[in-house]
Protein backbone atom coordinates (compact mmCIF):
# COMPACT_ATOMS: atom_id res chain seq x y z
CA UNK A 1 0.00 0.00 0.00
CA UNK A 2 2.76 2.43 0.92
CA UNK A 3 4.81 1.55 -2.17
CA UNK A 4 1.81 2.09 -4.46
CA UNK A 5 0.74 5.44 -3.01
CA UNK A 6 3.08 7.74 -4.96
CA UNK A 7 2.71 5.98 -8.36
CA UNK A 8 -1.07 5.82 -7.94
CA UNK A 9 -1.23 9.50 -7.00
CA UNK A 10 0.93 10.41 -10.00
CA UNK A 11 -1.20 8.28 -12.37
CA UNK A 12 -4.41 9.86 -11.12
CA UNK A 13 -3.10 13.33 -12.02
CA UNK A 14 -2.52 12.51 -15.72
CA UNK A 15 -4.96 14.55 -17.90
CA UNK A 16 -7.39 12.28 -19.83
CA UNK A 17 -6.41 13.74 -23.21
CA UNK A 18 -2.73 13.10 -22.51
CA UNK A 19 -3.50 9.55 -21.46
CA UNK A 20 -5.53 8.89 -24.63
CA UNK A 21 -2.65 10.22 -26.72
CA UNK A 22 -0.15 7.89 -24.98
CA UNK A 23 2.02 10.90 -24.12
CA UNK A 24 4.86 10.21 -21.71
CA UNK A 25 4.77 13.12 -19.32
CA UNK A 26 8.05 13.90 -17.56
CA UNK A 27 8.06 14.60 -13.86
CA UNK A 28 7.32 18.22 -13.06
CA UNK A 29 10.14 20.49 -11.89
CA UNK A 30 8.26 21.11 -8.64
CA UNK A 31 8.06 17.40 -7.79
CA UNK A 32 11.75 16.82 -8.57
CA UNK A 33 12.86 19.81 -6.49
CA UNK A 34 10.68 18.68 -3.58
CA UNK A 35 11.99 15.12 -3.77
CA UNK A 36 15.63 16.11 -4.06
CA UNK A 37 15.38 18.64 -1.23
CA UNK A 38 13.67 16.13 1.05
CA UNK A 39 16.22 13.41 0.20
CA UNK A 40 19.17 15.72 0.83
CA UNK A 41 17.81 16.86 4.20
CA UNK A 42 17.07 13.32 5.39
CA UNK A 43 20.47 12.02 4.20
CA UNK A 44 22.43 14.82 5.86
CA UNK A 45 20.40 14.49 9.04
CA UNK A 46 21.00 10.74 9.12
CA UNK A 47 24.75 11.15 8.50
CA UNK A 48 24.95 13.70 11.32
CA UNK A 49 23.13 11.32 13.69
CA UNK A 50 25.49 8.47 12.72
CA UNK A 51 28.59 10.60 13.37
CA UNK A 52 27.12 11.77 16.68
CA UNK A 53 26.42 8.16 17.64
CA UNK A 54 30.03 7.12 17.09
CA UNK A 55 31.14 9.61 19.70
CA UNK A 56 28.34 8.94 22.16
CA UNK A 57 29.78 5.82 23.76
CA UNK A 58 27.92 3.51 26.09
CA UNK A 59 24.92 1.30 25.37
CA UNK A 60 23.02 4.11 23.62
CA UNK A 61 25.59 4.45 20.82
CA UNK A 62 24.23 1.47 18.90
CA UNK A 63 20.68 2.81 18.99
CA UNK A 64 21.79 6.25 17.83
CA UNK A 65 23.88 4.87 14.97
CA UNK A 66 21.05 2.51 14.00
CA UNK A 67 18.56 5.38 13.84
CA UNK A 68 20.97 7.46 11.78
CA UNK A 69 21.66 4.54 9.43
CA UNK A 70 17.92 4.14 8.81
CA UNK A 71 17.62 7.82 7.90
CA UNK A 72 20.69 7.64 5.64
CA UNK A 73 19.32 4.67 3.70
CA UNK A 74 15.87 6.25 3.32
CA UNK A 75 17.41 9.57 2.28
CA UNK A 76 19.66 7.97 -0.32
CA UNK A 77 16.73 6.04 -1.80
CA UNK A 78 14.79 9.30 -2.14
CA UNK A 79 17.87 11.11 -3.49
CA UNK A 80 19.12 8.39 -5.83
CA UNK A 81 17.43 9.75 -9.03
CA UNK A 82 19.30 13.04 -8.57
CA UNK A 83 22.56 11.20 -7.91
CA UNK A 84 22.22 9.23 -11.14
CA UNK A 85 23.11 12.17 -13.39
CA UNK A 86 26.46 13.25 -11.85
CA UNK A 87 27.58 9.69 -11.07
CA UNK A 88 26.81 8.29 -14.53
CA UNK A 89 28.22 11.44 -16.16
CA UNK A 90 31.65 10.37 -14.88
CA UNK A 91 31.63 7.22 -17.05
CA UNK A 92 29.93 8.68 -20.14
CA UNK A 93 33.22 9.82 -21.75
CA UNK A 94 34.61 6.31 -21.26
CA UNK A 95 31.54 4.81 -22.88
CA UNK A 96 31.89 7.11 -25.92
CA UNK A 97 35.58 6.36 -26.36
CA UNK A 98 35.34 2.64 -25.75
CA UNK A 99 32.09 1.74 -27.52
CA UNK A 100 31.38 4.60 -29.92
CA UNK A 101 27.76 5.40 -30.75
CA UNK A 102 26.41 2.46 -28.73
CA UNK A 103 28.25 3.65 -25.63
CA UNK A 104 27.09 7.24 -26.08
CA UNK A 105 23.45 6.18 -26.48
CA UNK A 106 23.70 3.84 -23.48
CA UNK A 107 24.96 6.66 -21.25
CA UNK A 108 22.18 8.99 -22.41
CA UNK A 109 19.49 6.34 -21.96
CA UNK A 110 20.69 5.57 -18.43
CA UNK A 111 19.95 9.15 -17.30
CA UNK A 112 16.94 9.80 -19.53
CA UNK A 113 14.52 8.78 -16.78
CA UNK A 114 16.20 9.43 -13.42
CA UNK A 115 13.22 8.07 -11.47
CA UNK A 116 13.28 4.77 -13.29
CA UNK A 117 17.06 4.50 -13.08
CA UNK A 118 16.91 5.23 -9.35
CA UNK A 119 14.17 2.68 -8.75
CA UNK A 120 16.15 0.05 -10.64
CA UNK A 121 19.42 0.76 -8.88
CA UNK A 122 17.83 0.94 -5.41
CA UNK A 123 17.42 -2.82 -4.99
CA UNK A 124 21.09 -3.46 -5.64
CA UNK A 125 22.12 -0.40 -3.60
CA UNK A 126 20.21 -1.54 -0.51
CA UNK A 127 21.59 -5.07 -0.65
CA UNK A 128 25.17 -3.88 -1.12
CA UNK A 129 24.77 -1.26 1.62
CA UNK A 130 23.96 -3.96 4.16
CA UNK A 131 26.60 -6.40 2.99
CA UNK A 132 29.33 -3.75 2.55
CA UNK A 133 28.71 -2.34 6.03
CA UNK A 134 28.97 -5.71 7.71
CA UNK A 135 31.92 -6.71 5.51
CA UNK A 136 33.83 -3.67 6.81
CA UNK A 137 32.91 -4.64 10.39
CA UNK A 138 33.92 -8.26 9.80
CA UNK A 139 37.22 -7.24 8.20
CA UNK A 140 37.98 -4.96 11.15
CA UNK A 141 37.16 -7.70 13.67
CA UNK A 142 39.18 -10.16 11.60
CA UNK A 143 42.15 -7.80 11.67
CA UNK A 144 41.79 -7.64 15.45
CA UNK A 145 41.74 -11.44 15.61
CA UNK A 146 44.89 -11.54 13.50
CA UNK A 147 46.58 -9.19 15.93
CA UNK A 148 45.52 -11.44 18.80
CA UNK A 149 47.13 -14.36 17.02
CA UNK A 150 50.39 -12.52 16.40
CA UNK A 151 50.66 -10.24 19.45
CA UNK A 152 49.01 -12.23 22.25
CA UNK A 153 49.22 -15.91 21.39
CA UNK A 154 52.88 -16.91 21.17
CA UNK A 155 52.23 -20.65 21.03
CA UNK A 156 53.08 -22.56 17.86
CA UNK A 157 50.28 -25.11 18.24
CA UNK A 158 46.96 -25.51 19.99
CA UNK A 159 45.53 -28.89 20.98
CA UNK A 160 41.74 -28.88 21.17
CA UNK A 161 39.07 -31.34 22.20
CA UNK A 162 37.08 -33.14 19.52
CA UNK A 163 34.60 -34.68 21.95
CA UNK A 164 36.64 -37.16 23.97
CA UNK A 165 37.93 -34.62 26.47
CA UNK A 166 41.40 -33.37 27.41
CA UNK A 167 42.94 -34.24 30.76
CA UNK A 168 46.21 -34.02 32.63
CA UNK A 169 47.57 -37.07 30.78
CA UNK A 170 47.29 -35.13 27.51
CA UNK A 171 49.46 -32.38 28.96
CA UNK A 172 51.99 -34.94 30.19
CA UNK A 173 52.15 -36.61 26.76
CA UNK A 174 52.86 -33.30 25.05
CA UNK A 175 55.67 -32.50 27.47
CA UNK A 176 57.45 -35.69 26.42
CA UNK A 177 57.71 -34.61 22.76
CA UNK A 178 61.21 -33.64 21.76
CA UNK A 179 61.60 -29.92 21.06
CA UNK A 180 58.58 -28.82 23.14
CA UNK A 181 59.64 -25.97 25.43
CA UNK A 182 56.34 -24.97 27.07
CA UNK A 183 52.90 -26.50 27.54
CA UNK A 184 50.06 -24.60 29.20
CA UNK A 185 46.52 -25.82 29.63
CA UNK A 186 43.50 -23.55 29.64
CA UNK A 187 40.76 -24.67 32.00
CA UNK A 188 37.40 -23.08 32.63
CA UNK A 189 36.06 -22.53 36.12
CA UNK A 190 33.82 -20.42 38.34
CA UNK A 191 34.63 -18.57 41.56
CA UNK A 192 33.01 -15.95 43.75
CA UNK A 193 35.79 -13.48 44.54
CA UNK A 194 35.11 -10.74 47.09
CA UNK A 195 31.39 -11.32 46.62
CA UNK A 196 31.62 -11.01 42.82
CA UNK A 197 30.93 -14.04 40.63
CA UNK A 198 33.75 -14.50 38.09
CA UNK A 199 34.52 -16.72 35.11
CA UNK A 200 38.13 -17.80 35.58
CA UNK A 201 40.80 -19.38 33.39
CA UNK A 202 43.14 -21.95 34.92
CA UNK A 203 46.63 -22.10 33.40
CA UNK A 204 49.99 -23.79 33.94
CA UNK A 205 51.88 -21.09 35.90
CA UNK A 206 55.47 -21.84 34.84
CA UNK A 207 54.73 -22.06 31.09
CA UNK A 208 51.81 -19.66 30.68
CA UNK A 209 53.91 -16.57 29.97
CA UNK A 210 55.80 -18.46 27.23
CA UNK A 211 52.64 -19.25 25.23
CA UNK A 212 50.42 -16.23 26.01
CA UNK A 213 51.67 -12.66 26.22
CA UNK A 214 49.51 -10.39 28.38
CA UNK A 215 50.27 -6.71 28.74
CA UNK A 216 50.76 -6.20 32.46
CA UNK A 217 49.46 -2.98 34.03
CA UNK A 218 50.81 -3.65 37.52
CA UNK A 219 52.39 -6.53 39.39
CA UNK A 220 53.95 -9.53 37.65
CA UNK A 221 52.58 -12.63 35.89
CA UNK A 222 55.40 -14.62 37.52
CA UNK A 223 53.40 -14.50 40.76
CA UNK A 224 51.14 -17.21 39.30
CA UNK A 225 53.85 -19.67 40.30
CA UNK A 226 53.33 -18.55 43.91
CA UNK A 227 49.61 -19.32 43.83
CA UNK A 228 48.48 -15.75 43.20
CA UNK A 229 45.93 -14.68 40.60
CA UNK A 230 45.87 -12.11 37.77
CA UNK A 231 42.85 -9.97 36.90
CA UNK A 232 41.92 -7.85 33.87
CA UNK A 233 42.15 -4.10 34.34
CA UNK A 234 38.45 -3.45 33.69
CA UNK A 235 37.40 -6.03 36.31
CA UNK A 236 39.96 -4.72 38.77
CA UNK A 237 38.75 -1.17 38.22
CA UNK A 238 35.06 -2.02 38.62
CA UNK A 239 35.69 -3.96 41.86
CA UNK A 240 38.36 -1.67 43.29
CA UNK A 241 41.06 -4.38 43.27
CA UNK A 242 44.79 -3.79 42.84
CA UNK A 243 47.97 -5.84 42.86
CA UNK A 244 48.76 -7.06 46.40
CA UNK A 245 45.13 -7.17 47.60
CA UNK A 246 44.04 -10.32 49.45
CA UNK A 247 40.42 -11.19 48.64
CA UNK A 248 37.95 -13.71 50.08
CA UNK A 249 36.93 -16.46 47.64
CA UNK A 250 34.21 -19.08 47.44
CA UNK A 251 35.00 -22.03 45.19
CA UNK A 252 32.69 -24.08 42.99
CA UNK A 253 32.33 -26.76 45.69
CA UNK A 254 31.15 -24.09 48.20
CA UNK A 255 34.39 -24.13 50.21
CA UNK A 256 35.91 -20.77 51.10
CA UNK A 257 39.39 -19.32 51.31
CA UNK A 258 41.37 -16.31 50.13
CA UNK A 259 43.49 -15.35 47.14
CA UNK A 260 46.00 -12.58 46.49
CA UNK A 261 46.06 -10.45 43.34
CA UNK A 262 49.55 -10.76 41.91
CA UNK A 263 49.06 -8.89 38.60
CA UNK A 264 46.64 -6.68 36.71
CA UNK A 265 46.68 -7.06 32.88
CA UNK A 266 44.97 -5.40 29.94
CA UNK A 267 41.65 -7.03 29.07
CA UNK A 268 41.69 -9.27 25.98
CA UNK A 269 39.70 -11.94 24.17
CA UNK A 270 42.12 -14.82 24.76
CA UNK A 271 41.68 -15.49 28.48
CA UNK A 272 38.93 -14.84 31.03
CA UNK A 273 39.07 -11.68 33.14
CA UNK A 274 40.55 -13.72 36.00
CA UNK A 275 43.59 -15.99 35.45
CA UNK A 276 44.50 -18.46 38.21
CA UNK A 277 46.87 -21.41 38.56
CA UNK A 278 45.14 -24.56 37.29
CA UNK A 279 45.74 -26.32 40.63
CA UNK A 280 43.48 -23.77 42.30
CA UNK A 281 40.56 -24.93 40.17
CA UNK A 282 41.32 -28.66 40.16
CA UNK A 283 41.45 -28.82 43.96
CA UNK A 284 37.74 -27.97 44.08
CA UNK A 285 36.25 -29.92 41.16
CA UNK A 286 35.73 -33.62 40.50
CA UNK A 287 37.10 -33.47 36.96
CA UNK A 288 39.23 -30.89 35.17
CA UNK A 289 37.56 -29.07 32.28
CA UNK A 290 40.53 -28.47 29.96
CA UNK A 291 39.33 -26.51 26.94
CA UNK A 292 42.59 -26.52 24.97
CA UNK A 293 46.34 -26.72 25.43
CA UNK A 294 48.91 -24.30 24.04
CA UNK A 295 52.27 -25.70 22.94
CA UNK A 296 55.50 -23.79 22.28
CA UNK A 297 58.38 -25.48 20.45
CA UNK A 298 62.02 -24.69 19.88
CA UNK A 299 61.80 -25.49 16.17
CA UNK A 300 62.07 -28.77 14.34
CA UNK A 301 58.96 -30.15 16.03
CA UNK A 302 56.10 -30.44 13.60
CA UNK A 303 52.40 -31.17 13.84
CA UNK A 304 52.91 -34.86 13.04
CA UNK A 305 55.20 -35.38 16.06
CA UNK A 306 52.62 -33.86 18.37
CA UNK A 307 49.82 -35.90 16.80
CA UNK A 308 51.87 -39.10 17.23
CA UNK A 309 52.31 -38.33 20.94
CA UNK A 310 48.53 -38.02 21.24
CA UNK A 311 47.78 -41.33 19.52
CA UNK A 312 46.41 -42.68 22.78
CA UNK A 313 44.07 -39.72 23.20
CA UNK A 314 41.31 -40.06 20.60
CA UNK A 315 39.61 -36.77 19.88
CA UNK A 316 42.66 -34.62 20.60
CA UNK A 317 43.35 -32.48 17.54
CA UNK A 318 46.51 -30.47 16.86
CA UNK A 319 46.15 -27.07 15.18
CA UNK A 320 48.86 -24.77 13.82
CA UNK A 321 49.00 -20.96 13.77
CA UNK A 322 46.36 -20.73 11.04
CA UNK A 323 44.03 -22.92 13.08
CA UNK A 324 44.60 -20.67 16.09
CA UNK A 325 43.62 -17.66 13.98
CA UNK A 326 40.46 -19.38 12.76
CA UNK A 327 39.66 -20.32 16.36
CA UNK A 328 39.45 -16.65 17.32
CA UNK A 329 37.97 -15.48 14.04
CA UNK A 330 35.66 -18.39 13.21
CA UNK A 331 32.42 -16.71 14.25
CA UNK A 332 33.22 -13.63 12.18
CA UNK A 333 33.90 -15.75 9.07
CA UNK A 334 30.68 -17.74 9.59
CA UNK A 335 28.64 -14.56 9.91
CA UNK A 336 30.26 -13.15 6.79
CA UNK A 337 29.41 -16.28 4.80
CA UNK A 338 25.76 -15.95 5.85
CA UNK A 339 25.83 -12.33 4.68
CA UNK A 340 27.23 -13.37 1.33
CA UNK A 341 24.25 -15.72 1.03
CA UNK A 342 21.99 -12.73 1.60
CA UNK A 343 23.96 -10.83 -1.04
CA UNK A 344 23.22 -13.62 -3.51
CA UNK A 345 19.50 -13.22 -2.79
CA UNK A 346 19.71 -9.45 -3.26
CA UNK A 347 21.50 -10.00 -6.57
CA UNK A 348 18.62 -12.17 -7.80
CA UNK A 349 16.14 -9.45 -6.82
CA UNK A 350 18.31 -6.83 -8.52
CA UNK A 351 18.50 -8.89 -11.72
CA UNK A 352 14.70 -9.10 -11.86
CA UNK A 353 14.44 -5.35 -11.30
CA UNK A 354 16.92 -4.49 -14.04
CA UNK A 355 15.27 -6.94 -16.47
CA UNK A 356 11.88 -5.38 -15.77
CA UNK A 357 13.16 -1.84 -16.25
CA UNK A 358 15.03 -2.61 -19.46
CA UNK A 359 12.07 -4.54 -20.87
CA UNK A 360 9.77 -1.57 -20.23
CA UNK A 361 12.39 0.78 -21.66
CA UNK A 362 12.69 -1.26 -24.86
CA UNK A 363 8.90 -1.46 -25.17
CA UNK A 364 8.60 2.34 -24.88
CA UNK A 365 11.40 2.89 -27.41
CA UNK A 366 10.23 0.68 -30.27
CA UNK A 367 10.11 3.59 -32.69
CA UNK A 368 13.47 4.92 -31.48
CA UNK A 369 15.13 1.54 -31.92
CA UNK A 370 13.62 1.25 -35.41
CA UNK A 371 14.95 4.70 -36.36
CA UNK A 372 18.42 3.82 -35.06
CA UNK A 373 18.40 0.69 -37.17
CA UNK A 374 17.24 2.71 -40.19
CA UNK A 375 20.11 5.20 -39.91
CA UNK A 376 22.76 2.50 -39.67
CA UNK A 377 22.96 0.97 -36.16
CA UNK A 378 23.14 -2.80 -36.71
CA UNK A 379 21.71 -5.52 -34.46
CA UNK A 380 25.02 -5.94 -32.65
CA UNK A 381 25.10 -2.20 -31.92
CA UNK A 382 21.55 -2.30 -30.49
CA UNK A 383 22.46 -5.28 -28.30
CA UNK A 384 25.60 -3.55 -27.06
CA UNK A 385 23.63 -0.36 -26.30
CA UNK A 386 21.12 -2.20 -24.09
CA UNK A 387 23.85 -4.21 -22.37
CA UNK A 388 25.93 -1.13 -21.58
CA UNK A 389 22.88 0.70 -20.27
CA UNK A 390 22.17 -2.23 -17.95
CA UNK A 391 25.78 -2.40 -16.74
CA UNK A 392 25.88 1.35 -16.09
CA UNK A 393 22.67 1.27 -14.02
CA UNK A 394 23.87 -1.76 -12.05
CA UNK A 395 27.27 -0.21 -11.36
CA UNK A 396 25.57 3.02 -10.32
CA UNK A 397 23.53 1.15 -7.71
CA UNK A 398 26.62 -0.75 -6.59
CA UNK A 399 28.73 2.40 -6.18
CA UNK A 400 26.01 4.01 -4.06
CA UNK A 401 25.59 0.83 -1.99
CA UNK A 402 29.31 0.29 -1.41
CA UNK A 403 29.85 3.96 -0.54
CA UNK A 404 26.98 4.15 1.97
CA UNK A 405 27.81 0.69 3.33
CA UNK A 406 31.45 1.60 3.93
CA UNK A 407 30.37 4.71 5.84
CA UNK A 408 27.97 2.73 8.02
CA UNK A 409 30.58 0.00 8.47
CA UNK A 410 33.00 2.60 9.81
CA UNK A 411 30.36 3.83 12.24
CA UNK A 412 29.53 0.32 13.49
CA UNK A 413 33.23 -0.42 13.95
CA UNK A 414 33.74 2.80 15.89
CA UNK A 415 31.07 2.00 18.48
CA UNK A 416 32.57 -1.44 19.11
CA UNK A 417 36.22 -0.44 19.28
CA UNK A 418 36.17 -0.16 23.09
CA UNK A 419 35.41 -3.90 23.27
CA UNK A 420 37.86 -4.93 20.54
CA UNK A 421 41.50 -5.28 21.64
CA UNK A 422 43.94 -3.86 19.09
CA UNK A 423 41.18 -2.12 17.14
CA UNK A 424 42.14 -0.68 13.76
CA UNK A 425 39.69 0.12 10.98
CA UNK A 426 40.20 -2.21 8.01
CA UNK A 427 38.62 -1.47 4.63
CA UNK A 428 38.53 -4.68 2.55
CA UNK A 429 39.26 -3.06 -0.82
CA UNK A 430 39.49 -6.36 -2.67
CA UNK A 431 36.05 -7.48 -1.48
CA UNK A 432 34.48 -4.11 -2.24
CA UNK A 433 35.99 -4.25 -5.74
CA UNK A 434 34.56 -7.76 -6.09
CA UNK A 435 31.10 -6.40 -5.25
CA UNK A 436 31.42 -3.89 -8.09
CA UNK A 437 32.51 -6.63 -10.47
CA UNK A 438 29.54 -8.77 -9.45
CA UNK A 439 27.26 -5.79 -10.07
CA UNK A 440 28.64 -5.46 -13.60
CA UNK A 441 27.99 -9.17 -14.21
CA UNK A 442 24.46 -8.71 -12.86
CA UNK A 443 23.96 -5.97 -15.42
CA UNK A 444 25.14 -8.20 -18.26
CA UNK A 445 22.91 -11.08 -17.20
CA UNK A 446 19.89 -8.84 -16.74
CA UNK A 447 20.33 -7.39 -20.25
CA UNK A 448 20.33 -10.72 -22.09
CA UNK A 449 16.61 -10.94 -22.81
CA UNK A 450 15.83 -7.20 -23.29
CA UNK A 451 18.86 -6.77 -25.58
CA UNK A 452 17.88 -9.81 -27.64
CA UNK A 453 14.29 -8.53 -27.87
CA UNK A 454 15.42 -5.07 -29.04
CA UNK A 455 17.84 -6.47 -31.62
CA UNK A 456 15.16 -8.69 -33.15
CA UNK A 457 12.61 -5.89 -33.65
CA UNK A 458 11.40 -5.52 -37.22
CA UNK A 459 12.71 -2.17 -38.40
CA UNK A 460 9.65 -0.95 -40.34
CA UNK A 461 7.14 -2.25 -37.78
CA UNK A 462 9.05 -0.53 -34.99
CA UNK A 463 9.10 2.80 -36.89
CA UNK A 464 5.32 2.66 -37.44
CA UNK A 465 4.57 1.84 -33.78
CA UNK A 466 2.90 4.49 -31.59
Amino acid sequence: MVAAWLPARRAAKIPPVAAIGSAHLPATTKSLVLRNSLGAVVTLLGAAVVVAGTGAGGSEAGKIVGSGAFLVVIGVIVLIPLLSRPVIAVVQPLLRRGFGVSGKLAGQNAVRSPRRTGATASALAIGLTLVSALTVVAATLGHSADRITTDTVKADYMVSDDGAGLDASTVAALREVRGVTAVSREESGLMTIDGSWQQVTGVTPGDFSDVIHLTVVSGSMDTLTKGRIAVADDVARSNGWKAGDTLPVKYDDSTTGSVTVGAVFESNEVVSPVVVPADLIEAHVDEANILWIYVKTAGGTDEKALAAALAGHPGAKVGDRQDIREHFNGEVDTTLNVLYGLLAMSLVIAVLGVVNTLAMSVFERHREVGMLRAVGLDRRGVTRMIQLESVVISLFGAVIGVGVGSFLGWALSEITKADVPGYALELPWSRLALFLLLAALVGLLAALWPARSAARLDMLTAIKSE
